[in-house]
């Protein structure tokens, strides 16, 4: 599993987003990727993404814990509190008739006393409450438990993010850093066949107009048409050098007026063709769209067991401390009253909520079965994805192979074709067609070389690991 240094998260948000312009004249391919790196945006948000779901983690270990609050109030009532104390009589009973006795003949004590209506003040209408809560969950059917689970695969899966927006930085880089390569190459190779066939026009020309038997105005005009031609090629090659260096500024980081030239050196190429099952046993363990799905299935598992947990009591320990201030010194504010705490335990139990609780059990075990069928989509999909790159791959390589030799062949065409113009053994349709030959067979041969490395990277992104290069 990919993992974050605190360092590594410093460096990254310390880095500024604006940049001058800057002016790489040997710019290598590792160097062009660190920059990538450095600079890229996408890698800051996902980096803001890791810790974002770091804090929802710690958000959610806490709910393992009691919650304290304190609630402070103070009102006012439109008048004192009261209590009505009705009227009623008393019975004297046997006490009566005893005191009775002890009186002098003739007096006597009633058999019961009457007690008039009163209206008793119970506290003053202003009032100051503090109370300090405490609730701490000691069973909740696994509910807690799954929340926290799902946090940590939340926290796995923004680790996942974070290195897969590496490894596109990495492949963007490198596939526009090759596109520059490959532009360059073809650009060079155009102005070459723009100076052989300037040659050949010049010294067309020159016989022409020399009066030359063997050459007329319509092949001056073949010779012509020729440098034309290769001349826009060469400015179309060269447009598009612009625009792939435009795109390797853009997937560095870089201001858009920045210079680059790249450095001099071959593509990098396979120590030795990789196996497809080799292949995608690395894409099944390090592939991060293939991590992430099985996290996500793994998440679908926490949220099915949050559901059943529905069915369970909620069991949580409770308390609270109260204080009371109040000027009143009686009634229900006296100083037995003014402090108070309490402590107990809350059951919640569900009897019945006219199936709510079933059906959201029953999309949660769908929604699991469902990401179950998509991480399936997603392994035939990158399994087809790396076949396509590793026929590509192969291809190219074959191609590579081929046009070494073909290259070689058609210098040596074009060289004793223009040997044997200059000695009137052959006609400029001769030299044109050698040109163009050559030309046409080494950039087949630049595209091959383009297209393997090309392919490497894909690949390279789709395991989520480098590929071992020659030495």
């Amino acid at each position: 599993m990919f993992r974050l240094s605190f360092a590594a998260l410093f460096l990254i948000f310390s880095h500024t987003a604006s940049l001058a312009a800057e002016t790489y004249t040997q710019l290598t391919l590792n160097d062009a990727i660190k920059i990538g790196l450095n600079n890229n945006v996408q890698q800051r948000i996902s980096l803001q993404a890791a810790a974002i779901a770091e804090s929802q983690y710690q958000e959610a270990l806490s709910a393992h814990w009691p919650t304290v609050s304190l609630q402070v109030s103070a009102i006012r009532m439109d008048q004192d509190p009261t209590f009505t104390y009705p009227q009623t009589n008393i019975p004297l009973g046997a006490l009566g008739a005893a005191l009775t006795q002890l009186l002098p003949p003739g007096l006597s004590i009633p058999s019961s006393i009457d007690v008039p209506k009163q209206k008793i003040k119970l506290m003053d209408r202003d009032t100051a409450t503090a109370t300090l809560q405490m609730m701490m969950p000691l069973y909740t059917g696994g509910k807690i438990t799954s929340i926290v689970n799902q946090a940590n695969l939340g926290k796995e899966i923004a680790q996942e993010e974070y290195h897969r927006s590496t490894l596109q930085v990495v492949r963007d880089v490198k596939r526009y850093y090759y596109a520059v390569k490959l532009t360059h190459g073809l650009s060079e190779l155009a102005h070459d066949t723009v100076e052989t066939l300037g040659s050949t026009r010049d010294l067309t020309k020159s016989m022409y107009e020399g009066g030359s038997g063997t050459i007329n105005k319509l092949d001056y005009l073949k010779t012509e048409m020729a440098v034309n031609y290769a001349k826009s090629l060469e400015t179309e090659f060269l447009a598009k050098e612009k625009s792939a260096t435009a795109a390797l500024n853009f997937a560095m980081g870089l201001p858009w007026n920045s210079t680059i030239a790249l450095a001099e050196g071959d593509y990098p190429k396979s120590s030795n063709e990789p196996a497809f099952d080799s292949l995608m046993a690395q894409a099944q363990q390090f592939n991060p769209d293939m991590s992430i799905i099985k996290l996500a299935v793994k998440v679908a598992d926490e949220r099915f067991n949050e559901a059943k947990s529905a069915y369970y009591p909620q069991v949580a320990l409770t308390g609270n401390v109260r204080h009371i201030e109040n000027s009143y010194d009686g009634g229900l504010v006296n100083e037995d009253n003014k402090n108070s705490w309490t402590i107990g335990v809350v059951m919640s139990m569900p009897i019945f909520d006219f199936g709510k609780t079933s059906h959201h059990v029953n999309s949660a075990k769908l929604q699991r079965s469902q990401m179950s069928e998509t991480q399936l989509l997603v392994e035939q999909g990158l399994a087809a994805q790396l076949k396509n790159l590793f026929i590509g791959l192969d291809a190219s390589n074959q191609q590579i192979a081929l046009s070494e030799k073909t290259v070689e062949f058609s210098r040596d065409y074009e060289r004793l074709t223009n040997q044997a113009y200059q000695i009137g053994a052959s006609k400029p349709e001769d030299i044109i067609q050698a040109s163009i030959y050559s030309a046409v067979v080494e950039g087949s041969y630049l595209k091959a070389l383009h297209d393997s490395a090309n392919n490497m990277a894909e690949i390279e992104y789709f395991i989520g690991a480098q590929l071992p290069e020659q030495p």
